[in-house]
């Protein structure tokens, strides 16, 4: 088989194929030559081979200088640390010594930190107590940096007036006026009658003195006030050769009587709902009305001191009194917003229970309560007795708790006519911040319910003393009433008081 022969064609041998060989056996090589270049299939075959043979000259140049150019590039550079090149990964960096964990404490500190670790909660508490004996000091040093006794004149005297409307005989009355004389005030108590004048005067203080004040009078009250205001603004002189000096009126305090009528609101008598308004919210808004001239002239403060707990729970069988204490929160309301713009500040203090007796424990007016409660029960009517009996013993109650000092409420007056930054409510006395949320925040139907007005065994076993019945007894109630009626049975309510 002739595989092909080669010829020279422009200077370049080429390779003929086998075909043209074998059909030109016998033709030699001048022929070959001859015939190529008039042979029009060889001629372009030629072509082919010469074109495709340049090509793949120029394409190996071309990938020899690729080759060269990547041989020089890394020579220069370590390709071995070039993200996703096909090398091995570098080995990861050993690892960290290991650190002592006593090595830090070693030493008085190290021993400390132990011993912490080990006593947290005898640590916790010993903070708790340092951080609440702290707070309790810094309250105490407030406290004593607080004025809490009446600035004197440069001459020693006196010179704060502070004026307390109330009934005179009243226990809050008189220790409220009692420690403000202490405190170093000029106390007035006003008056309306030669008789509660005669009562400041037995006090024997010559600090603490009647202010006569009849309401009834129109034009006898402004009198009074304008001589009062006449007073205030004259010089003061305290002894014969001593310095004059200018009084300041520093605050009108209003203590409502405390006392109201209690009962069914169908038994209370009209003229007592008129002596309750009149004596509590009339006179006190009369007062009120009176010296406001003075108060705004002066800055002074108005401070209200009324009970809470019958109007914080809506009492049942407290309604005089619950209506006249909302009557003045109203009044004081509006009183505030009226003269606040004028710099003067009106306080409310609410009481709770207080203990009038003067012993301290506040555990003597228990029987006197339960006695009066008697006394109102068997006044009244028997159908009234049986409908309103159970719930008035429970609501009578509610107030017979232990009692706190008068102290407490002679504190929150201080404060209200002295403090730079006061309350406009301050809440004082056993239960008048309790008290105050139930009513405002529990339900009714709760509140009723520990009121007690659903009965149960304590109330039925109340009931019973007061009606004369042994707990355990279920006689009628009719047995129960006439006997009630009888005199027998008054002589026996008279031996269990």
């Amino acid at each position: 088989m002739i595989r092909g022969t080669a010829t020279l064609r422009h200077g370049v041998w080429r390779e003929c194929p086998a075909e043209l060989i074998g059909s030109h056996a016998t033709i030699n090589t001048g022929d070959i030559a001859t015939m190529s270049t008039t042979d029009p299939f060889v001629l372009a075959w030629n072509s082919i081979r010469y074109h495709t043979s340049v090509m793949m000259d120029q394409a190996d140049k071309h990938f020899d200088a690729i080759a060269s150019s990547l041989r020089e590039k890394t020579q220069d550079a370590n390709w071995m640390s070039l993200p996703g090149s096909f090398s091995k990964r570098a080995p990861p960096p050993p690892p960290p010594p290991a650190v002592d964990v006593h090595a830090g404490t070693r030493g008085f500190g190290g021993a400390v930190c132990r011993w912490v670790g080990e006593h947290r909660w005898l640590v916790a508490g010993m903070v708790a107590i340092v951080v609440g004996g702290g707070v309790v000091m810094v309250k105490r040093r407030r406290q004593r940096g607080r004025r809490r006794k009446a600035l004197k004149a440069g001459n020693g005297a006196r010179k704060e007036v502070v004026v307390i409307h109330g009934q005179p005989h009243d226990p809050l009355v008189k220790s409220t006026a009692h420690d403000l004389e202490r405190r170093g005030f000029i106390v007035y108590i006003a008056v309306s009658s030669h008789d509660d004048e005669q009562v400041v005067l037995n006090e024997g203080k010559a600090d603490i003195k009647p202010l006569q004040i009849d309401i009834l009078d129109t034009l006898s009250a402004r009198a009074s006030i304008a001589r009062f205001l006449s007073y205030l603004r004259s010089p003061a002189v305290p002894f014969p050769g001593a310095p004059s000096h200018h009084l300041r009126f520093t605050a009108l305090i209003l203590i409502p009587d405390s006392h109201f009528p209690t009962g069914p609101i169908e038994t209370i008598p009209l003229d007592h709902w008129s002596d309750t308004f009149n004596l509590k919210l009339i006179q006190t808004l009369a007062i009120t009305q009176l010296f406001l001239p003075i108060v705004t002239e002066f800055r002074s403060r108005v401070l209200f001191v009324t009970p809470s707990i019958p109007y914080s729970l809506r009492l049942p069988f407290h309604a005089p009194e619950v209506a006249a204490v909302g009557a003045l929160e109203g009044m004081i309301g509006c009183l505030r917003r009226e003269v606040g713009y004028t710099g003067v500040q009106v306080v409310w203090i609410k009481t709770g229970a207080l203990d009038f007796s003067g012993n301290g424990n506040g555990n003597g007016s228990g029987k006197s309560t339960q006695q009066a409660c008697r006394a109102d029960v068997l006044g009244w009517s028997p159908s009234v007795r049986s409908v309103y009996a159970r719930g008035y013993v429970s609501a009578r109650a509610v107030g017979d708790v232990r009692g706190s000092s008068l102290r407490e409420v002679n504190a929150a007056v201080v404060a209200g006519m002295l403090d730079r930054r006061v309350k406009k409510v301050v809440r004082v006395g056993s239960g008048s911040v309790a008290y105050d949320v139930i009513g405002r925040w529990v339900p009714e139907g709760v509140v009723g319910w520990m009121l007690g007005l659903g009965g149960g065994r304590r109330l039925t076993e109340a009931v019973g003393a007061i009606e004369g019945t042994p707990p355990g007894s279920r006689g009628s109630s009719a047995g129960a009433h006439g006997s009630l009626e009888s005199s027998v049975e008054w002589e026996r309510v008279d031996k269990l008081a």
